[in-house]
């Protein structure tokens, strides 16, 4: 019995002893001889098609009569945009939503006014429209005339973003090992292998809707009537296409020989 407590004890010292040395291993360890770095990569292209959002909000007493105005306004701007020249299959319904409106949206107007009486309903309906990036301009103006008062968002996409991702990706790495390289130069070692190695990708090319345009609107006409802001002496806005940026970012890390 004695023979085997002494086994027992030895075995437990022998565990805690590989359990508590691995804290002191110092630098030369082969886990911890390796240089992490982070590296970026960019690529810039020319738009190739631009998503337009359009849409409206409108306002009424009851569902039945914002549902009426809201029926008219939608046709008026689907006529309005094939009339110019955009296909229909181009123009792809988002949403569409009849409700009762939010206290905030009636309830700084006084009791028994005709403003708050005319909020109690609202309707909004919303599409996205694919043009080149140079009829952007011109679909926006189409819509907003027509009644779409909530519009102005447009993104602006290329139609195969797979190889600018990869030639992001690969300056991203050829960044991460320059870095990598000086990083090694300065300690005085050499630098190894690629251990490994995970990568973030991002791309942006995006605008905001126009300022004074989203919630524009009041009572049952919706604000309609406001749109001679946008167009001035019968021209568009002027919107020019944003270039399309590719961003990666990677973390590598490298064996130190």
């Amino acid at each position: 019995m004695r023979l085997v407590h002494q086994v027992v004890v030895l075995s437990l010292a022998l565990t805690l002893a590989s359990s508590t040395a691995w804290p002191r291993c110092n630098q030369n360890c082969p886990e911890r001889r390796t240089i992490s770095v982070n590296g970026t990569g960019t690529v810039t292209a020319d738009a190739e098609l631009a998503i337009v959002r359009v849409g409206y909000k409108l306002y009424g007493p009851d569902a039945k009569t914002v549902y009426a105005t809201a029926t008219e306004t939608s046709n008026a701007i689907m006529q309005a945009l094939i009339a110019a020249g955009f296909e229909k299959s181009a123009i792809e319904s988002t949403s569409q939503v009849l409700q009762h409106s939010q206290p905030f949206e009636w309830d700084s107007y006084p009791l028994d006014s005709p403003e708050r009486k005319g909020r109690q309903f609202t309707a909004t309906q919303g599409w996205v429209i694919r043009v080149k990036p140079d009829e952007a301009a011109k679909a926006l103006d189409t819509a907003i005339n027509a009644g779409a008062n909530e519009s102005g968002w447009i993104q602006w996409i290329v139609n195969e973003p797979t190889a600018l991702e990869a030639q992001a990706s690969a300056k991203a790495m050829a960044n991460a090992h320059i870095i990598a390289e000086q990083t090694a130069q300065k300690a005085g070692v050499p630098l190894g292998h690629l251990v490994s190695t995970s990568e973030n990708q991002g791309m942006s090319a995006y605008n905001g809707p126009i300022a004074g345009m989203a919630g524009m609107g009041s009572g049952m006409a919706g604000g309609i009537g406001a749109v001679d802001m946008v167009t001035v002496n019968n021209q568009p806005l002027a919107i020019n296409s944003r270039r399309v940026v590719f961003s990666v970012s990677v973390y590598a890390v490298f064996a130190i020989e």
